[in-house]
């Protein structure tokens, strides 16, 4: 319920935008809002994806920055020649697992709906409404069926995600 009370009409966000002077919105209620506010709350906790890129750069030997920076290249150069190509590996990996993360969000739109998908089906995500097809009105078949559709849209997805990680991922040879 932590969410509630960061984002609730007199929540923490709120408090902290009349500190400004801004009087801000019922950021869960309001429909017009409250996607916004699961999105927040989703780049909020991209805190795994960033540990494995500190694992990736990590993993750029110090001695090709040193040649680099010998031959004279900038910084920028250096970024785009040496760090990104040498990341593309982990870019690759962390696009495919947040992508099939997105497409199984659920208990964000759960827990600040309370399971409905309000206000106004605003956060009823393809995930809830599966979940209530299958347990608030036990048509379970239908709910199957649903299953079945995201596990190959899901598959579809990263399936493209790599037939075309051929013309963008380096992998050191």
């Amino acid at each position: 319920m932590l969410w509630r009370k960061l984002f609730a009409g007199d929540g923490l966000v709120n408090q902290l935008l009349a500190v400004f002077g801004i009087v801000g919105p019922s950021w869960i209620s309001n429909p017009d809002y409250s996607l916004y506010t699961l999105v927040v709350l989703s780049v909020w906790q991209f805190g795994s994806p960033m540990i494995i890129f500190l694992a990736g750069l990590r993993q750029i030997p110090r001695q090709v920055y040193e040649a680099a920076a010998i031959d004279g290249a900038t910084g920028w150069q250096q970024f785009v020649k040496i760090t990104l190509p040498l990341l593309t590996p982990v870019v690759f990996f962390n696009a495919v697992v947040q992508t099939i993360d997105a497409f199984k969000a659920f208990t964000p739109a759960f827990i600040i709906s309370g399971g409905t998908g309000g206000p106004i089906d605003s956060t009823l995500f393809y995930t809830l409404y599966l979940y209530q097809e299958a347990f608030a009105y036990f048509r379970m078949g239908y709910a199957a069926a649903l299953a079945w559709i995201l596990v190959i849209v899901i598959a579809l997805f990263t399936a493209f995600s790599f037939l075309t990680s051929r013309y963008w991922v380096h992998y050191g040879d």
